[in-house]
C-alpha cells in the first residue's frame, strides 16, 4: 500500500473513532432502566490462565489455551512468539520480528517444510495461509487483533478438517455494554518499536472494535530489518435474540528483511539458503457469519476471502548473486483462497450433541519471476527474462459428522464416547476419509482423555505443475504431479489431567504418529520441480508432562516437558532415527507474580535440545544423502522477564492500565535456528499500555 493510501486509511480511523466515541458517550433515550440494570452487574476478569494445562473436550481431544493476557506478558511482537510457552512448540526465525524469512512453525516435529503445510491455522474461523507451499505466513497474522489462541496438537477431522494438528485464532471484539479505546507503546533494543491503538463500542443490538499497529525493527545483524502495518475491524448486530451478523476485516502490509549467512551457503555446508534480499506480503483478509443460538440447537454460516500478496526480491549489491552469477530476481506470488463454511450443533436428547457441518474451500495461485536488472544470463531463470506460472485452481469440499453423549454429569463422575468422520473430495487429487473416535472418564477435577483420529493433508497448489512458460512450455505437466498422493497420518493419543482447584494441576500425555506418503520439492532441479519422497513412511513417538503450581497467593508456576522420538524410512530405504526440527526433549517454564498489589513479574525460559535443521531439499535429505550431524544444532536455552506496575487514574477514566520493562535473552546466550543465521543476545524493551473505559 503507498504511503498516501496509509494517511488516508489513518486519517479515516481517526474520524471514525473520534465520532463513534461521542456517539457512545451520548446517553439513548428509552435505555435508562436498562442502563440501570446494567450497572449492577459486577464483571470480573478471568484469573491468569497458564498456558501448559490442556484442556479437554468432549471428543476425546485436548488443545493448549493462549490467551491476551499472555501475550501481554510475553511482550510478544510477532505471532510465532505468542507460543512460545505452549508445550511441543517451536518456531524458526533468522530475525528479531518477522517470519517470512524462515518456515517458521512446527508441532511435534511436523510443520512447513514441504510443499503443503501440516497443519492449518485459521482466524475466526477461516483458513489463513499465504505462501507458495501452503504454510502460514505469521506476518501476515497482527498480535493486536488476537483475544486468544487455541492450539490443538492432532488432527481435528472432526472440527477444522485437512492437517496433522490446528491453531484456532480467535480475533477480538467488545463483547460487554459499553465502550473502551486502549494504546500501547514500547521501544527497544536495535531500533525496535511497537504501537497499537483500538476503540470498541458495543450499543445495544451494535457493536464495533478497530485498531490499528505498527511494528518494526532496524534487526540485531546487517539486512535484518522488518515492519508489519495493520488495519482491523469487527463489527457486529443482533438481528433477533437468537441471530447475529458479524463482519470482520483484516489488512496487513508487512516487510521482512533476510540477513546473510555468516558462511556462503551450498548444498553441503549445513548453511541455509537465504532465498531472497527482502520479502514484501500484503495480505487482505475478511470474514461475514451468520450466527444463531437456540435451547437445542446453535450454528453458523461463514463466507470469506484471503487474498496475499508475496514477493520475494533478490537486489544484491552490484547485481552479484551467489555462484559469481549476475543478475537480480523478483519473484511475485499471487494467492487467492475463499470459500464457505457451515456448522450445526445440536442438543436433541439429554447429555447428546451432534455435529453436523460441510466446509468448501478454493485456491487460486499465480507465480510470476522476472529479472529487473536487465540481465539474463544463464543459470538465472534458465536465461530467461521472465517466467509465469499458472498453477490450476483447486476446490475442496468436505462435509463432517460427529456424535458425542455425556454419560453422569460433568461435575462428577462422567463418560463421554464420541466418534465422528469426515469426507474430503479434492477436483484434483484422490477422495479421501477420516475418521476420529474419542472417550472421557472423569471423576470431579480428574479426566482420562482416549484419542484416536486420522489427518489427511492435500499438496499445496504448487505441486500443480501445470505451468505456463513463456518461452518454453512444459509437455504434459500433470506427469509431475498426478501420481502424487495426500498425505496421512493416524494419531493415537491418552491423557490424564488433574486439577487441585486454586492450588496445581498435573498432566500427562503420550502420543504417536504414523505417517505415510510424505513429500517434498527438491527447489534447486530443473524446470519444473522435481518432487521425490524422502519420507516414504515415518513415525513420532512422544510424551508430554505438565504442571502448575500455586500455593503461595498471587504466585503461579508452570512447566511442561516433551520428549520426542522420531524415525523414518525413505523411498530409498535409507533410515535415519531423526526428523527436521523435531527436538528430542524441550521444556518450558515460567512464573507470574502479583506483589505490592500493583506490581507483576513474569518470567518464561525455553530449552531445546537434539534438534535438527532441514537440508537444501527443505526436510531431511533422504534421497540426496545424509543430512549428518552438520545439521544438528546447539542446544537452545533462552530466559525471559518482564516487570509491570499497574494503575488506574479515574479522572482520565484509565483502568487496568500499566508500564512495564521487559528482557528477553537475559544470559546472552549465543544461539540460532538455522546455522549460518546467528540469533540476538540479550534485548531491552520498555512501554506503556493505556485503557480509557
Amino acid at each position: 500500500m503507498k504511503a498516501a493510501s496509509r494517511f488516508v486509511i489513518g486519517l479515516l480511523l481517526f474520524a471514525f473513532v473520534t465520532v463513534t466515541w461521542a456517539l457512545a458517550e451520548e446517553p439513548q433515550k428509552g435505555k435508562k432502566e436498562e442502563k440501570a440494570i446494567l450497572e449492577e452487574i459486577t464483571v470480573t476478569e478471568a484469573p491468569y490462565t497458564n498456558p501448559v494445562t490442556p484442556v479437554d473436550t468432549r471428543y476425546g481431544t485436548r488443545y493448549n489455551l493462549v490467551t491476551e493476557e499472555q501475550i501481554k506478558e510475553q511482550n510478544a511482537l510477532d505471532f510465532q512468539s505468542t507460543l512460545r510457552d505452549v508445550p511441543g512448540v517451536m518456531f524458526q526465525s533468522k530475525n528479531i520480528v518477522g517470519s517470512q524469512t524462515s518456515h517458521s512453525l512446527y508441532i511435534r516435529g511436523r510443520g512447513s517444510s514441504h510443499p503443503s503445510a501440516d497443519f492449518s491455522i485459521l482466524f475466526d474461523g477461516a483458513p489463513r495461509f499465504g505462501a507458495l507451499f501452503g504454510q502460514v505466513l505469521g506476518d501476515g497474522i497482527p498480535v493486536s487483533a488476537i483475544e486468544r489462541i487455541e492450539i490443538y496438537k492432532s488432527p481435528q477431522p472432526s472440527q477444522f478438517g485437512s492437517g496433522y494438528a490446528s491453531i484456532n485464532i480467535l480475533p477480538k471484539y467488545l463483547r460487554k455494554e459499553g465502550q473502551e479505546a486502549v494504546f500501547n507503546a514500547s521501544a527497544g533494543s536495535y531500533g525496535t518499536v511497537d504501537e497499537d491503538f483500538s476503540v470498541g463500542v458495543k450499543r445495544g443490538p451494535f457493536d464495533i472494535y478497530m485498531s490499528q499497529s505498527l511494528v518494526r525493527t532496524d534487526g540485531h545483524r546487517n539486512h535484518s530489518g522488518a515492519d508489519q502495518e495493520s488495519y482491523y475491524a469487527n463489527a457486529g448486530y443482533q438481528i433477533s435474540k437468537e441471530w447475529n451478523i458479524r463482519f470482520l476485516v483484516n489488512y496487513v502490509d508487512s516487510k521482512t528483511e533476510a540477513p546473510m549467512p555468516d558462511a556462503i551457503p551450498n548444498a553441503k555446508n549445513g548453511v541455509s539458503w537465504p532465498g531472497a534480499e527482502r520479502y514484501d506480503t500484503e495480505t487482505f483478509f475478511t470474514t461475514l457469519t451468520l450466527n444463531h443460538e437456540y435451547d437445542r440447537f446453535s450454528g453458523y454460516l461463514k463466507s470469506y476471502y484471503n487474498n496475499t500478496d508475496f514477493d520475494l526480491l533478490q537486489e544484491l549489491r552490484n547485481g552479484v548473486r551467489y555462484g559469481g552469477n549476475t543478475g537480480g530476481l523478483k519473484s511475485k506470488q499471487e494467492l487467492g483462497l475463499y470459500g464457505v463454511r457451515g456448522r450445526e450443533k445440536l442438543h436433541l436428547w439429554p447429555g447428546g450433541e451432534i455435529l453436523v457441518g460441510a466446509d468448501l474451500d478454493m485456491t487460486k495461485l499465480k507465480n510470476t519471476q522476472k529479472t529487473y536488472s536487465g540481465l539474463a544470463t544463464p543459470g538465472i531463470n534458465g536465461g530467461l527474462a521472465k517466467r509465469v506460472w499458472d498453477f490450476p485452481d483447486t476446490t475442496l469440499f468436505s462435509p463432517y459428522l460427529a456424535v458425542s453423549q455425556l454419560v453422569g454429569r460433568s461435575d462428577n463422575f462422567h463418560i463421554i464416547p464420541s466418534a465422528g468422520f469426515r469426507h474430503f473430495v479434492h477436483d484434483e487429487f484422490k477422495d479421501k476419509s477420516a475418521s476420529q473416535a474419542g472417550l472421557v472418564i472423569g471423576y470431579r477435577h480428574t479426566d482420562l482423555s482416549l484419542n484416536y483420529s486420522r489427518g489427511v493433508n492435500y499438496p499445496s497448489p504448487v505441486a500443480l505443475m501445470n505451468m505456463v512458460l513463456e518461452s518454453s512450455p512444459v509437455t504434459k505437466p500433470e506427469q509431475y504431479w498426478k501420481k502424487l498422493k495426500p498425505e496421512v497420518v493416524d494419531h493415537y493419543e491418552i491423557g490424564l489431567t488433574h486439577i487441585w482447584p486454586k492450588a496445581a494441576s498435573l498432566g500427562a500425555t503420550a502420543f504417536v504418529d504414523k505417517g505415510k506418503d510424505r513429500y517434498q520439492a527438491y527447489m534447486f532441479g530443473p524446470i519444473p520441480i522435481q518432487f521425490n519422497d524422502p519420507i516414504g513412511k515415518y513415525e513420532i513417538r512422544g510424551f508430554e508432562l505438565t504442571g502448575t503450581l500455586s500455593l503461595i497467593k498471587n504466585l503461579e508456576l508452570f512447566a511442561a516437558t516433551t520428549w520426542l522420538d522420531a524415525e523414518a524410512t525413505g523411498s530409498n530405504r535409507i533410515k535415519r532415527d531423526h526428523l527436521p526440527y523435531t527436538p528430542s526433549f524441550q521444556f518450558q517454564a515460567g512464573a507470574n507474580w502479583t506483589f505490592l498489589e500493583n506490581f507483576r513479574l513474569f518470567m518464561d525460559m525455553q530449552h531445546l535440545r537434539g534438534l535438527y535443521q532441514g537440508t537444501v531439499s527443505r526436510a531431511g535429505g533422504f534421497n540426496i544423502g545424509d543430512p549428518g550431524p552438520i545439521n544438528k544444532l546447539d542446544d537452545i536455552t533462552l530466559f525471559n522477564a518482564r516487570l509491570s506496575y499497574r494503575f488506574n487514574y479515574k479522572a482520565l477514566r484509565l483502568n487496568d492500565s500499566e508500564v512495564f520493562v521487559a528482557v528477553n535473552n537475559i544470559f546472552d546466550q549465543e544461539y540460532e535456528y538455522a546455522k549460518g543465521y546467528p540469533m540476538p543476545g540479550t534485548t531491552f524493551y520498555a512501554g506503556i499500555s493505556l485503557r480509557f473505559n
